[in-house]
């Protein structure tokens, strides 16, 4: 595991994607203050963050799936998910971040929103339905001493093996087996599966 996360960092550090990064770069330019640039830095931070655990989540499922098929990667799943995820929050990744993920349509219970992070995941959907693109939904805000950055997950085609509308017998028997109170499947390509969350402790500077 921890060859796969020092593998993804490295490949984040040298990716590069010169119109995102000079969109960014142009919202800092044209911040009005000093409250609005110390934002846009903790988001830009926040996205390499969860990028960073993404790349991790989505390496570990692929090599499951090309090595074992998609029923053997749920299980897979279910021991190295939360791991690499609990890699990634402030006790284990020498930096003050926490990155976690939910859905409204849970699939692991230690993953339920809480009441406001539920009402953000219902927001996301408005904004889909109004036509945002869901790869750039995304909100933030201070509350209770944490700076929170919530970034939508988009359902893309390597989802559906165990997320989507039509899921094998093989998988849906192991989904019922190790996650009895499943929610996480019927969805499509280009729908908001869940989101993550990116936080850290706030101190207005």
């Amino acid at each position: 595991m921890k060859k796969i996360l020092a593998t993804t960092i490295a490949l984040c550090s040298i990716q590069t994607i010169p119109f995102a990064y000079a969109s960014e770069e142009l919202a800092l330019a044209k911040a009005q203050n000093k409250v609005e640039v110390e934002k846009l830095i903790l988001e830009k931070q926040a996205k390499g963050q969860i990028k960073t655990l993404g790349m991790a989540l989505k390496s570990t499922l692929q090599h499951g799936m090309k090595a074992s098929g998609a029923a053997a990667s749920v299980s897979l799943c279910n021991i190295q998910a939360p791991a690499i995820t609990q890699a990634s929050s402030a006790e284990k990744n020498g930096t003050d971040w926490t990155v976690t993920r939910t859905s409204l349509n849970i699939r692991n219970p230690g993953n339920k929103p809480s009441s406001w992070i539920e009402s953000v995941l219902h927001d996301f959907d408005e904004r889909k339905k109004q036509g945002e693109d869901v790869s750039s939904i995304s909100h933030s805000e201070v509350r209770d001493g944490q700076f929170y950055f919530v970034k939508a997950i988009p359902t893309e085609a390597g989802c559906l093996a165990c997320h989507g509308s039509q899921v094998s017998s093989e998988v849906k028997a192991k989904l019922s087996e190790l996650y009895p109170n499943d929610s996480a499947t019927g969805y499509n390509i280009g729908e908001i599966r869940g989101a993550f969350i990116a936080s850290k402790p706030y101190t207005s500077k």
